[in-house]
């Protein structure tokens, strides 16, 4: 594992904002390999979610639509777009998973 990747997971917890406990030093980040590997983590774990909640015959791509469909709705996160865009998505997500809690 990469030792910056090793160092943020090291402290996702440190030091959470006062005004946004979700958020902490460690998830702010402005480096492109760490947002790209941020959306990773994103697809793949929304995937596995759309997996297990969407019943599928043999042969069919209905989970796959249905991720394509879950991803668009909440902003399409692309580690390269404009900051404005990634923050938008980014609330969509959360916004996505407070309601899924």
């Amino acid at each position: 594992m990469n030792d910056d990747i090793a160092r943020l997971i090291a402290t996702i917890d440190d030091s959470p904002d006062p005004s946004h406990g979700d958020l902490t030093p460690s998830v702010q980040s402005d480096n492109q390999w760490t947002r790209l590997r941020a959306q990773r983590v994103l697809e793949r774990a929304t995937r596995a979610w759309v997996r297990e909640r969407t019943p599928e015959r043999p042969m069919t791509r209905k989970a796959d639509y249905a991720w394509v469909e879950l991803w668009q709705r909440n902003g399409n996160y692309d580690w390269e777009a404009p900051a404005e865009a990634r923050t938008a998505a980014v609330a969509r997500w959360q916004s996505w998973l407070a309601d899924k809690q």
